[in-house]
């Protein structure tokens, strides 16, 4: 055990500088996540789950100060095995690269890339007598070697010799087909003039006939919209006669209406003044009282039926005016 120090400066809401014996680092986060720079050089994520005290440290050392403490052992390491899938690799790789040259035809273009580097590595050795800059790496396979360059070169031509011969074949099967295709083009063309005159022909005709039905056409729609026009006035000035005389109808019905109402509105306040005149002449002079009796009865029979009226109050149904004291 020994001295121990460690001081925390906070920089912001987010970032805190650690001073410590061993040196400064720095951390950085929010609620939840922080991540720290220690001072030795190595790091650490925090993962915090809020209100439960549960948290997920993980630490991580400082990558070149490993990478020089941990060097391998080079006398000590055993060579590594071939792995399994390796040689499955490399067939299928083979087998793709066959399919694509015989799928696309390119044995002329290796070969003619073969031919190149042969000639470029022949002339580097037997003119100019020294070591070509630039091979292929044939301490990795002996199949990089020229002499292996050379035979699949020779390969590649004849493949692609053999593969262009049905190609002949068919190019001449082709012009021959063309050429018959271009008779039949020659022939199908003078029939397609000789029907096309012939169409021309019978478009003129068929024009001619179309231009003198839509004439007759055109007439006989003229005859019916003047006849149409015709029916139109016709039934307008039915239809404004008949309006005409609704109107005046109408207006008769209004003027008798009117008279009636005028009749019935003067016997009405013919017999409202009547009224108001007898209740005027039933009317106690001194004090202005009258009484309504009902009807059936008199001044002397009025005890029960009968209602004292001020003055102003109007006479209730079924009773008659009789002036009290």
């Amino acid at each position: 055990m020994g001295w121990r120090y460690r001081k925390s400066v906070n920089l912001g809401k987010h970032f805190r500088v650690n001073l410590s014996k061993s040196g400064i680092g720095w951390s950085t986060g929010f609620k939840g996540f922080r991540y720290t720079k220690k001072a030795n050089g190595g790091t650490r994520t925090t993962n915090t789950v809020s209100g439960t005290g549960v948290s997920y440290v993980k630490d991580y050392p400082d990558k070149t100060k490993s990478a020089h403490s941990d060097k391998p052992d080079i006398d000590n390491m055993s060579s590594n095995p071939k792995k399994p899938y390796k040689n499955w690799m490399i067939a299928f790789a083979i087998i793709l690269i066959i399919i694509l040259i015989f799928k696309f035809n390119l044995f002329k273009l290796l070969g003619f890339i073969g031919l190149i580097y042969i000639l470029y590595v022949a002339s580097y050795k037997y003119i100019l007598k020294r070591k070509p800059p630039y091979v292929l790496p044939v301490n990795r396979s002996k199949f990089l070697r020229t002499r292996w360059i050379a035979v699949l070169t020779c390969v590649l031509f004849l493949s692609g010799a053999v593969a262009n011969t049905p190609n002949t074949a068919s190019n001449q099967s082709s012009k021959q087909s063309s050429t018959t295709n271009n008779k039949s083009s020659s022939s199908e063309k003078n029939t397609a003039e000789s029907n096309s005159i012939a169409s021309s022909k019978s478009t003129s005709e068929s024009e001619e006939e179309a231009v003198e039905s839509s004439k007759a056409e055109e007439a006989e729609k003229a005859s019916e919209s003047v006849a149409a026009s015709e029916s139109t006035a016709k039934a307008s000035s039915e239809s404004a006669q008949r309006v005409a005389e609704s109107n005046s109808i109408a207006e008769s019905n209004a003027a008798v209406k009117a008279a009636s109402e005028s009749a019935q509105q003067a016997s009405e306040n013919a017999v409202t003044q009547a009224a108001a005149t007898q209740a005027n002449t039933n009317t106690n002079n001194d004090t202005g009282i009258r009484w309504a009796i009902e009807d059936g009865y008199n001044w002397a029979t009025r005890k029960g039926h009968s209602r004292r009226l001020s003055p102003g109050q109007p006479l209730p149904a079924g009773y008659h005016y009789q002036t009290g004291n």
